[in-house]
């Protein structure tokens, strides 16, 4: 599991890459907001890729 710290607006424009296998992973991939998707400061996905799970916290 990897955490990287990626702007909002990046992260909604581009999303981020996994850091086991490099794909890229966007917004469809969130399952879990926290606090809430309004203003979410940490995001976990799963890389569809590697079945990885990935944190991005939001700076």
């Amino acid at each position: 599991m990897g955490r990287q710290n990626v702007p909002r607006d990046q992260w909604l424009e581009l999303g981020a890459e996994c850091p086991h296998c490099g794909e890229r992973v966007t917004e469809e991939m969130v399952y879990s907001w926290r606090p809430v998707p309004d203003d979410p400061k940490l995001l976990l996905l799963w890389c569809p890729d590697c079945g990885d799970r990935v944190e991005i916290n939001h700076v």
